[in-house]
């Protein structure tokens, strides 16, 4: 069962570097609720390490729209719109990939060490 949770934060980790927010947000908040399901047949390291990364996904991206709402409220008028789409362009992907990074070097450091646990147990 570990592997779905594993392809999930891989679909997450993609959909963070495509830059598409909504559907990382609703893929974060699926994850979350497939580990309340899978509960019993995880091991508690791995329901906590997965359910972090779950809600940096599902929180970092819910920011940055917080954020893009935020500057919608300093446009005065119809010339301040494309300096706000541009910047907003900019801002979300490097936001997406800084989130996408920060999962990418977690599912590593959680792989690695599931490996070596492994490893120590046989």
């Amino acid at each position: 069962m570990t592997i779905i949770v594993y392809i999930i934060t891989a679909v997450l980790i993609k959909l963070s570097i495509l830059g598409l927010g909504m559907l990382s947000i609703i893929t974060a908040f699926v994850g979350l609720l497939l580990l309340k399901v899978m509960n019993k047949k995880l091991s508690e390291l791995l329901i906590i390490r997965f359910s972090k990364k779950f809600k940096i996904g599902l929180w970092g991206h819910i920011s940055v729209y917080i954020a893009f709402i935020g500057k919608m409220i300093f446009i005065d008028d119809l010339s301040d719109v494309p300096a706000f789409l541009a910047s907003h362009l900019i801002i979300h992907h490097v936001a997406s990939g800084f989130i996408a990074a920060t999962l990418i070097i977690m599912s590593l450091r959680t792989y690695n060490q599931l490996q070596v646990s492994n490893l120590n147990s046989n």
